[in-house]
């Protein structure tokens, strides 16, 4: 009975002050070529119409929702050139009725993923495609080629390459028409977009290095994380107000309060 003892006395004098053993992290899919497997649905950030904050606003996501997201780099703000800033300022009291988005515009790249709803990546050894539930929005990336002279978009033309296990996407070919947010930052169709997404298995860490060389002294950086849904979500159908010429009675200061 001693020597049980004494062994027992040993082994927890042995242990004490280790760290506790952690769960392996769980493997990240990868397709045949053994890169990251981006496909499936995922859930971007922004406050959805429900109130919900940061990550998964329908509450199907495969991991706990995330903390909000940083947003820029190194503590940086999105401030413009001082004649473009000083429109932006300009147009502050009436952004919720000039945001393109109001009018059912797309809102483009990389303010599409802030959306509060999800979005479905289908990866290809040839090319990425992205199905937004916001907008109707879709993206088509190839692996590889060149931008040649890309019809303006909403969205951009994209071309996708590796650096590792990071999934870079160049995107330029904007039409001028989108803002990076809500606060009324517009852009011009010399946009240049670097995104970089991270697959971390049930997560994606993103981020947009934006640039605008009209617009912009230096590059601006936003980061978002994706979070994965449950199997079986996926986007659906969205509808906007089309053509709405009532905007105006919508929200904004010039709405009374209704009679009681």
């Amino acid at each position: 009975m001693k020597t049980l003892a004494v062994s027992l006395l040993v082994t927890a004098v042995s242990t004490l002050g280790q760290a506790p053993a952690q769960t392996p992290a769980k493997p990240i899919p990868r397709t045949a070529n053994g890169k990251p497997d981006f496909t499936g649905a995922w859930q971007g950030g922004g406050v959805s119409l429900y109130g919900e904050s940061v990550g998964n606003t329908r509450a199907t996501a495969a991991v706990p929702q995330a903390p909000a997201a940083g947003r820029g780099g190194g503590g940086d703000r999105l401030v413009y050139k001082d004649e473009a800033e000083a429109k932006v300022q300009a147009g502050r009291g009436t952004t919720w009725r000039d945001d393109p988005t109001v009018k059912c515009l797309l809102p483009g790249i990389p303010r599409i993923y802030g959306m509060p709803m999800p979005f479905e990546i289908i990866q290809t050894p040839k090319q990425i495609a992205v199905l937004f539930e916001s907008f109707h929005g879709w993206r088509l990336i190839p692996f590889g080629g060149s931008h040649g002279d890309p019809d303006p978009s909403f969205l951009g033309d994209s071309i996708a390459s590796w650096e590792g296990d990071t999934l870079v996407v160049d995107v330029v070919g904007f039409n001028g028409k989108i803002w990076l947010d809500g606060a009324g930052h517009f852009t011009d169709e010399q946009l240049h977009v670097t995104e970089r997404y991270t697959l971390n298995g049930d997560t994606i860490s993103y981020e947009a290095t934006m640039m605008d060389p009209p617009l912009m002294n230096k590059p601006y950086t936003q980061r978002m994380t994706f979070t994965r849904l449950k199997e079986g979500e996926r986007p659906r159908e969205y509808e906007c107000i089309e053509n709405n010429q009532d905007i105006e009675h919508l929200t904004g200061p010039s709405v009374k309060a209704a009679p009681k």
